[in-house]
């Protein structure tokens, strides 16, 4: 079974002939969230989050719970973005040819090979691009209420929207995303499982050995943190020459959010 973790909700503006709402449906392996964005105002004034039950796993049951459950699903948007927010991805150089059975090629042999996929690209700078799939029962449930829906990576906001020198850690509940800007450049992008505590500051720290950077001569921006479950960031923030802990904007919905959970959870769902 399904369950609802969280509902906050503004006013929705949005009418057939003044659509002034984004939706942003964030799929990761067993949970779906709602991140609705005002584009006049740029505050988001709305948020869901339902996940699978331990003893539930796939999205058709997930998908059905929230056909039912969510105050979001009927509502007019402007435009529909799904967001895939999978470690199957990889960063690629990009290529000048049309075929693109080298980027399929290349996310199997870094993340084994799987069938019954669509192969996605996104550019990542002028000298990159992010390779993804995107399983078809997933895409075919949520075409099915969304027909209007384009696809995204996580990643590939991330990029878009955080290219200052640093580290970018996006904690979720299971794994997070770590990555590494330098003068403009990603130097790493990559999704780890989060094991045990000094598991963790050593694969961060790590990252950064691997491309040649020191950690006392950079900053770090953590979104996502829980003080409660996320004891060993306080350890490895004191590698770092500067740590900045991001919250959900105070704007729209995000006080709320903010003051009802009050360890930024959340935070990584409101980068768009």
């Amino acid at each position: 079974m399904a369950k609802k973790k969280i509902g906050i909700y503004g006013q929705l503006q949005s009418t057939a002939n003044n659509k002034v709402e984004d939706l942003y449906i964030i799929v990761d392996e067993q949970s779906i969230c709602f991140s609705v964005k005002n584009i006049v105002s740029n505050e988001y004034v709305a948020f869901e989050a339902f996940t699978n039950t331990i003893e539930n796993n796939g999205w058709s049951q997930l998908v059905a719970y929230l056909q039912n459950n969510s105050k979001l699903i009927q509502a007019i948007y402007r435009d529909i973005h799904f967001v895939m927010n999978s470690s199957r991805m990889i960063l690629s150089k990009k290529q000048q040819i049309s075929d693109l059975t080298i980027y399929l090629n290349e996310l199997n042999i870094v993340q084994g090979e799987k069938y019954e996929e669509e192969l996605m690209i996104s550019s990542a700078g002028a000298q990159a691009v992010l390779v993804y799939s995107v399983p078809d029962a997933l895409q075919s449930l949520l075409s099915r209420i969304f027909p209007t829906g384009k696809w995204r990576h996580y990643a590939s906001f991330l990029i878009d929207h955080h290219d200052e020198t640093g580290m970018y850690i996006q904690l979720f509940e299971n794994n997070y995303i770590l990555l590494i800007h330098n003068d403009s450049q990603i130097k790493y992008l990559q999704y780890q499982n989060i094991s045990g505590d000094d598991q963790n500051v050593y694969t961060i720290l790590n990252a950064c050995k691997s491309i040649g950077m020191n950690p006392n001569n950079m900053s770090v921006f953590i979104s996502g943190y829980n003080e409660l479950e996320h004891v060993w960031v306080n350890n490895l923030v004191s590698y770092f020459e500067n740590a900045a802990i991001k919250n959900a904007p105070e704007s729209g919905i995000g006080a709320t959010l903010n003051k009802e959970y009050p360890h930024h959870n959340y935070a990584t769902y409101f980068i768009f």
